[in-house]
């Protein structure tokens, strides 16, 4: 590989830590805003609580099922939870 395209990998891998916390923040602050624990979230959308922490923490990017499913579980659609991204 040349330099410039570590550079790009490098670029890549910040933008996507980037947008997992953000994802991840966002689900904590739409949970919250509806009263609903991490552990009552993780249990309705069929997770560990651990795993749900970490998305929200940044730690983890969830795949678009996951999203789908966590959002389910908050009684959203995807399109309002994406809304407010």
């Amino acid at each position: 590989m040349k330099p410039r395209d570590f550079q790009r990998l490098n670029s890549r891998r910040k933008e996507k830590l980037i947008f997992a916390y953000k994802l991840g923040q966002h689900l904590k602050k739409i949970r919250q805003t509806s009263a609903v624990s991490q552990e009552e979230l993780s249990q309705n959308a069929g997770y560990y609580h651990t795993y749900v922490n970490k998305i929200e923490n940044g730690h983890y990017s969830p795949s678009m099922h996951t999203i789908w499913r966590l959002v389910h579980a908050l009684g959203i659609s995807l399109s309002d939870f994406f809304r407010g991204f």
